[in-house]
This record gives structure tokens, sequence and C-alpha cells, in this order.
């Protein structure tokens, strides 16, 4: 308007700055709000995802602790059967 030649009206600029500057803090709390939400969700799925990890974390733990006891036991088995066939075969052949 002021390249017109039709003058500027001070007035009407800051009508439309204000504007502007209301529409710019109502799209800035918007966005906020959505980042808030979708930082609540994603905070939600860390901890199901935690919790699913350690469950499955503990389950395997126990089934280790279970097959490293059943390994120790089986061990000692193996080196008992092997004492007594030592121990026998020593008897019975005693080469």
């Amino acid at each position: 308007m002021a390249l017109d030649g039709r003058g500027l009206d001070p007035a009407r600029l800051d009508g439309v700055l204000t504007l502007f500057g209301s529409e710019a803090s109502a799209a800035l709390v918007a966005a906020e709000d959505e980042h808030d939400a979708v930082a609540r969700g994603t905070e939600g799925a860390v901890e199901a995802a935690q919790g699913h990890l350690n469950a499955v974390m503990g389950a395997a733990v126990g089934k280790y602790r279970v097959s490293s006891h059943e390994a120790d036991v089986l061990s000692a088995a193996t080196a008992a059967m092997e004492m007594a066939f030592k121990t026998t075969s020593y008897k019975i052949n005693p080469s």
C-alpha cells in the first residue's frame, strides 16, 4: 500500500501483526501438546518393552541356571561312571 502511494495505515498493520501473533501462539501450543502426547506414548511403549525384556531375560537366566545345574549333575554322574568303569576294568583286566 505504501508503494502504491495509498498510504500506510499503522493501525491496520498492527491488527494484522496481532492476528499473526495469536495464530502463531496457537500453533505453537498445538505443536507442544502434540509433542507431549507423542512423548507420553513413547515413554509408555519404552516401559512396556523394558518390562517384556526384563521378563524374557529373567526366564533366560532361570533356564540357564537350571541347565547349568543339570550340566553339573551330568558331569558328576559321568565322572562317577568313568571311575566305576576304571575300577571294574582294573579288577577284570589288570593291564
